[in-house]
């Protein structure tokens, strides 16, 4: 079975997808408190919020916390 997370890239202004990786793998690797390689799935664009959406597979060798990193900012 895969587990898969996403997270949102807020930045209309951003067209490098090389940027968007590096991002998207930094961010998933913060949060899931790892420093394993994580392999991004896909990154899509959605219009209607002008927002990247970066989706990536969870390492079988980590274990998902639920409670989010001090960092994490809710809005």
């Amino acid at each position: 079975m895969r587990r898969l997370k996403a997270l949102v890239v807020d930045g209309d202004e951003m067209e490098d997808y090389g940027d968007l990786l590096a991002i998207g793998r930094a961010e998933a690797k913060r949060m899931l408190r790892t420093h394993e390689n994580v392999n991004v799935k896909d990154i899509l664009y959605s219009a209607k919020c002008g927002v990247h959406i970066v989706v990536f597979e969870v390492p079988d060798s980590v274990k998902v916390v639920a409670d989010p990193h001090k960092d994490v900012r809710w809005v």
